[in-house]
């Protein structure tokens, strides 16, 4: 039988523009997809066959208020989803669930904020696995190393950057982004100050090649058939199942090892691969030293 949780999030836009109540569909809308696909990218990690319904349920006055309703339905036995969350990416943290994805976002927001678009460095804490960021102030934060890898990889950059897009000095001076269940209310508030830190830069692709890939398989999103491919360096990059059955490489996912792909690479202007169309997987018939970042 199906279990439910519900989250009550709210999108808060403050400033004299909205101090009506009211707000641009050309600044709602976007706000309202960055949000969604973060969310989406972010539930996208866990192995949980859970299923996420994110709704518009009303529109406040007083400022600008953008209320969503979340429910997760979960659709397999609940014993052993809760076995599953102890290893997988985001629910090994104690982040299952709504409020679980909610609270990786703004994790994502304060690590935005505290390297403010400057040079950083990242140590491992090899005490728990997490990673201490020094920000160019000299100031550390300690976060979740899954944490770490979302902010570095900049899954969710281009999303963020939505959310803050309305910003404007005079006009709308924050947004801020709460969360309530019946046990906790979370909230994350960027200033217009702030919206700097969330610019993105778009992904120049400057050439197209066929290859074969050595990596792992980070994350699969079977609605959508992508996710992201850890390659030896330890860097991140997206994918997308281009194959005409892509159901057909699904049992890859439960492999924990090394995988070869061949793929489509879209490069970089450094002619790195930035994005790739995965056609077929083989197990790797090598062990290879594999590295992450820090």
């Amino acid at each position: 039988m199906a279990t439910s949780e519900k989250v009550l999030i709210e999108l808060n836009y403050e400033g004299r523009d909205v101090d009506n109540g009211s707000m641009s569909v050309e600044d709602m809308v976007p706000a309202l997809q960055g949000f969604s696909s973060a969310y989406g990218k972010i539930a996208g990690l866990s192995d949980l066959e859970v299923r996420h319904s994110l709704r518009v349920t009303a529109v406040e006055k007083g400022s600008f208020h953008i209320l969503l309703d979340v429910s997760t339905f979960i659709v397999q036995n609940k014993d052993q989803l809760e076995a599953i969350a102890s290893v997988t990416t985001i629910a090994s943290l104690g982040l299952s669930g709504a409020i679980g994805i909610v609270k990786a976002i703004m994790w994502t927001i304060q690590l935005t904020k505290h390297t403010e678009k400057k040079p950083y460095s990242e140590t491992i804490n090899a005490n728990n696995q997490s990673i201490v960021v020094t920000n160019s102030k000299n100031v550390s934060v300690e976060v979740p190393i899954q944490i770490f890898q979302i902010f570095k990889s900049g899954s969710v950059s281009a999303d963020l950057n939505k959310i803050v897009q309305p910003l404007e000095t005079g006009k709308i001076d924050s947004t801020e982004i709460v969360a309530k269940t019946k046990q906790e209310t979370i909230k994350e508030k960027i200033l217009v100050d702030e919206k700097k830190f969330f610019d993105v830069e778009e992904i120049v692709i400057t050439k197209t090649q066929e290859m074969w890939l050595t990596g792992m398989l980070n994350s699969l999103t079977k609605t959508t058939n992508r996710g992201f491919f850890l390659l030896n360096d330890g860097s991140r990059i997206s994918y997308k199942l281009a194959n005409d059955k892509p159901e057909n490489l699904y049992p890859f996912f439960i492999h924990k090892g090394l995988v070869k792909v061949k793929c489509v690479a879209h490069m970089d202007e450094n002619l790195k691969p930035a994005q790739i169309d995965i056609f077929d997987i083989e197990k790797a018939q090598q062990d290879f030293d594999f590295k992450t970042n820090g």
